[in-house]
């Protein structure tokens, strides 16, 4: 199935069946008056997808093209605790739904069944809702409630795998997905806050594969067995990299591979002053000198063999790791999604679940459109897709029509959202020439 009907498939649903079932169980729709609950995800939806700050008006122009012939005030009186049931309902429907693209982003990322970056990001809710999403706090009874977004961003083919909701102030550690199961031959790409021995081992036997930075603090022994202090014997090897087995805790003893480099003086003396500025932050001590000395290397470690993936691909992997911070990014900047607006708790939530339900739809038209060409910027697609919402809400009902709105919208893509020019190459051009990698 090609691309483009794949996506027709999954706005039809989105916007047919699983808007019905989420209304059922929401119990949205009490009484038959003018909106159903497909015309009201096409109203919340893809009004907040053309603007991220829609007012009523511009949200009952959306409802009447979406056949529901309503005022502003109509639009208004509908924002009650059921439609932000319907829309949360709605959002976790959505976020099951597979939108991956038939181009790779890079051959490298073809070694893998799925080369997954899993990471978070926090959006702060309404103080009402602390019982149900309970926050970190903060300065000024900021954060008293927020939720997670546990976000695993397919590299390879650039669907979003899984996305789940957790409360702000569950630790990325415990979170579900640390023990989800990962098809054979899968790479799993996290930073320090994922670091569980105990979740690379189960991976390694279910043949999954892990890539990660190395924790400070975890022991680590050659594969012959032998102990070494890791800032003693790192300096005494040569190259620019250091490419070795280890065994990884001094009782789990997993077996895989450390990658480790110096970092320029620069560098490791930003990576000091923010680890300083962080303590200081949280009220913690001082870093110790061992701490410190820490911030000259970046060090990584990996179940995948030498012979399937070399160092420097190794280093290129885990900077596309940013990638996801990107697209978190796009969502909070673009997107709007943890911005509150309202007067009510009601209001307020309306509105995020209206906008993540667009960053999805958003998200999956970038896909559709650019994903797998090196030349396009996914921020420009983000916001060209915004011209398209209503063409798309008018053929949402057609699959030959809306099929014909998307390769114009891939068309658009083509000549107008190229990449603009850099001094360095970026994620994408990495992935496909490892040569261009610079470790300083």
């Amino acid at each position: 199935m090609s691309i483009i009907a794949r996506m027709v498939s999954a706005l039809q649903q989105l916007f047919g069946p699983l808007a019905d079932e989420a209304g059922r169980q929401a119990g949205v729709i009490r009484r038959r008056r003018k909106f159903t609950p497909l015309s009201l995800a096409r109203t919340f939806v893809l009004g907040h997808l053309q603007n991220p700050r829609p007012t009523d008006e511009q949200l009952a122009q959306i409802a009447v093209q979406a056949d529901a012939d309503v005022t502003p005030q109509a639009v208004a009186q509908r924002k009650t605790s059921h439609l932000v049931g319907f829309l949360e309902g709605l959002f976790r429907k959505a976020s099951a739904v597979v939108v991956a693209s038939n181009r790779a982003l890079a051959p490298l990322l073809e070694r893998f069944t799925s080369v997954t970056v899993l990471d978070s990001t926090t959006i702060t809710v309404p103080e009402e809702l602390a019982e149900r999403f309970p926050g970190c706090g903060g300065r000024h009874g900021s954060g008293v409630a927020a939720m997670k977004l546990q976000t695993e961003l397919d590299l390879r083919h650039g669907s979003l795998s899984h996305i789940e909701i957790e409360p702000g102030r569950s630790p990325d550690g415990a979170s579900s997905r640390q023990q989800a199961s990962r098809p054979v031959g899968s790479l799993r790409i996290t930073d320090l806050g994922y670091f569980c021995l105990a979740t690379f081992a189960a991976m390694v036997a279910g043949g999954a594969h892990f890539l990660t930075r190395l924790q400070f603090g975890t022991g680590v022994m050659l594969g012959n067995g032998t102990g070494i202090d890791l800032l003693t014997w790192l300096p005494q090897q040569a190259g620019p990299y250091i490419d070795v087995e280890i065994l990884l805790g001094l009782g789990e003893r997993l077996p895989c591979r450390l990658l480790a480099w110096r970092l320029p003086a620069e560098q490791a003396n930003r990576r000091r002053q923010k680890l300083r500025q962080e303590r200081l932050k949280k009220c913690k001590p001082a870093p110790s000198a061992e701490r410190l000395a820490w911030c000259d290397w970046t060090i990584l470690v990996t179940s995948v063999a030498a012979e399937k993936l070399t160092p420097p691909e190794a280093v290129v992997l885990y900077r596309a790791r940013w990638q996801i911070e990107l697209l978190f990014k796009r969502w909070k900047s673009q997107d709007l999604v943890a911005v509150l607006s309202g007067s009510t708790a009601v209001e307020q939530m309306v509105g995020v679940w209206s906008r993540l339900l667009a960053a999805l739809v958003q998200h999956w038209l970038v896909v559709t459109s650019a994903w797998g060409d090196a030349r396009r910027s996914w921020v420009k697609v983000s916001e060209a897709v915004r011209a398209f919402v209503v063409r798309l809400l008018s053929a949402l009902d057609d699959a030959a029509a809306l099929g014909k709105v998307l390769s114009d919208l891939c068309r658009v893509v083509s000549k107008t959202c190229g990449r603009n020019k850099r001094s360095k190459p970026g994620t994408v051009e990495l992935l496909n020439n490892i040569s261009l990698l610079d470790f300083g």
